[in-house]
């Protein structure tokens, strides 16, 4: 495997390749992309300047059979925190990028004219992209499908992107050919925007190069465990994540009229089971894959009354930030705004709380669908002073308008989950190195990343910083594997991976040397942070959750301050 970095400038392109003595052996995806940030990028750099980097990276386990393992960790210095980010992505381009022996594209310095990154069998090319310039993301990947065959891979911006809009995504093509997988958390969109990158494409190639050392002794372990997350996660994959709305809102929790509720009324509208029920009345598709080693299969695609594509996949975090929080609920709405941000290469999670602010302070009116429309439409998409409004994120139209309820930690947007009454969630949101982010240790009911402690009610605060801790690391080092998370961030899982690596790498790991590596990857995003002015006295929640009970259950945010600014100083002491 190498790391490819590319000059965008000068569009010189240099190799480097990743040995079994090399430093980055044992650094995929998220873990890779946080490493090279660290030593590499100025921590007071402009995130849209020449000095940040992109890093495109598959995870360790990338190319292998291992179930979930095809993902794409994007890390850069975010314009939104200012701090170190990851977002993954499924698709398709994580396992052709490791087919051809490529584990990182890292792309450095800015390009004057909007370029296009083609890799194929014979090497890798620059090419022009000024044709596609301002193109959605949908009109862009019929384009080069046409132009280079329907089996590539792509990951891309939209008009956000290229905009510089601090919500933008990075997006990676389905398995089915549409642009609805997004890295999207931490406008690393924009990032690429700022090299004038619109696209890397792709081809197929005829072999992979890929090396297992024991394959059998590999399958031993992945194929069980893939049969196990199968038959586990069997109603999961039937309804996927949209399956919490009604949960979520059951318990209080979910973000209604800008997290002044934690429950929606009409919350039956727009719930998991009405999804279903839409999607197979109207013949669109139910448990997909996210990625060519998916075996969990929880992705949708939704057609309108006619069979026409609307998107692909409407998922819980949209759902909720998009209908309960803005009060629409109306599902061919919600499949719209997920459309339309897909195709703009926006952020739908920064982009449901941006509007469901602007709704708090009387700039819109509540439910109003038409009006969020017109806004992804005609302002974002033409780049107008209205548009970078609802374009740069929670904290910035926050404090624009004098809000005061601004759902955001360290500049980033919360997600779906209202930290009063998930309280290891909120936790999670205040102390990672990566912002307001639940994929960073999501403590959803019913998760526990030990099967041999107790962490307590889901709504009370005792035992839920060990939950929030173990599931930020765990988390972290299925990042690095290129593995999605919901095949369970937990202690017993960790020795699966250590066999997994060891038979693919001939190596002795324990589960101990696979928890050091989530350790070592948190203490480089935190001592990038601290460099770059986001310390740990910036671990708060923000102040309504402190100040306002949640409604209907009536619980406030309590972990005292002190608590979470001295988080991560467990991390050489806590028992595992």
């Amino acid at each position: 495997m190498k790391i490819v970095r590319i000059n965008i400038e000068n569009e010189d392109i240099q190799f480097e390749e990743i040995t079994p003595n090399s430093k980055y052996l044992l650094r995929g995806a998220r873990g890779l992309s946080s490493q090279i940030i660290h030593d590499e990028v100025p921590p007071l750099c402009n995130p849209l300047g020449n000095e940040n980097k992109l890093i495109l990276a598959n995870g360790i386990l990338a190319g292998s059979p291992f179930p979930c393992s095809a993902r794409t960790s994007v890390g850069a210095k975010s314009p939104l925190t200012n701090g170190i980010k990851e977002a993954n992505v499924g698709g398709r381009p994580a396992m052709m990028l490791a087919r051809h022996g490529i584990r990182a594209i890292v792309l450095e310095d800015i390009s004057l004219l909007l370029k296009l990154i083609l890799i194929d069998e014979y090497g890798i090319k620059i090419l022009s992209a000024e044709e596609y310039k301002g193109l959605g993301n949908y009109e862009l990947y019929s384009k080069l499908k046409q132009k280079y065959g329907e089996n590539i891979g792509i990951y891309s911006i939209g008009p956000a992107g290229e905009h510089l809009m601090k919500s933008a995504t990075v997006a990676a093509n389905d398995l089915e050919g549409y642009p609805s997988r997004h890295a999207a958390r931490g406008g690393l969109g924009a990032v690429m925007g700022s090299k004038r990158i619109k696209a890397i494409v792709i081809i197929p190639s005829k072999t992979s190069k890929v090396k297992m050392h024991d394959i059998k002794k590999f399958r031993e372990g992945s194929k069980p465990f893939a049969k196990q997350l199968a038959s586990s996660k069997e109603v999961f994959s039937t309804f996927g994540t949209s399956l919490m709305m009604k949960g979520m809102s059951g318990y209080g929790g979910i973000p209604t009229k800008n997290f002044q509720m934690g429950s929606y009324d009409k919350i039956d509208n727009i719930s998991g089971e009405r999804l279903h029920e839409l999607v197979v009345a109207r013949g669109g598709k139910k448990r997909l894959a996210c990625s060519p080693t998916c075996v969990i299969k929880c992705s949708n695609l939704v057609v309108d009354e006619q069979g026409n594509h609307l998107t692909s996949s409407l998922e819980y975090e949209t759902m909720a930030l998009n209908g309960s929080n803005l009060m629409i609920d109306d599902l061919d709405s919600l499949a719209k705004i997920d459309h339309l941000c897909d195709d703009l290469g926006l952020d739908t999670i920064e982009f449901g709380g941006t509007v469901g602010v602007a709704m708090d302070c009387g700039k819109v009116e509540w439910g109003n669908a038409e009006k969020v429309f017109k806004i992804l439409d005609d302002e974002i998409r033409n780049n107008t002073e209205e548009g970078q409004l609802y374009s740069n994120g929670v904290k910035i139209i926050g404090e624009k308008l004098n809000a005061k309820r601004i759902p955001q930690v360290k500049g980033q947007g919360i997600s779906a989950y209202d930290s009063r009454v998930f309280k290891a969630m909120g936790v999670t949101y205040v102390t990672s190195p990566q912002g307001a982010d639940h994929t960073a240790g999501a403590a959803i009911a019913g998760r526990v990343p030990s099967q041999h402690k107790n962490y307590g009610e889901l709504t009370e605060n005792e035992n839920k910083l060990d939950l929030s801790f173990e599931l930020q690391i765990y988390t972290a080092i299925l990042d690095s594997m290129g593995c999605c998370y919901f095949i369970g961030p937990s202690y017993e899982n960790m020795e699966i991976i250590a066999n997994a690596i060891n038979a693919m790498y001939n190596l002795t790991l324990t589960r101990d040397d696979v928890i050091k590596i989530g350790i070592e990857i948190i203490k480089t995003e935190i001592k990038f942070n601290n460099k770059a002015g986001i310390t740990q006295e910036m671990n708060k929640v923000p102040e309504f959750f402190r100040e306002e009970q949640s409604e209907p259950i009536g619980l406030k945010f309590t972990f005292e301050k002190a608590e979470l600014e001295n988080f991560w100083k467990r991390l050489d002491e806590h028992n595992f």
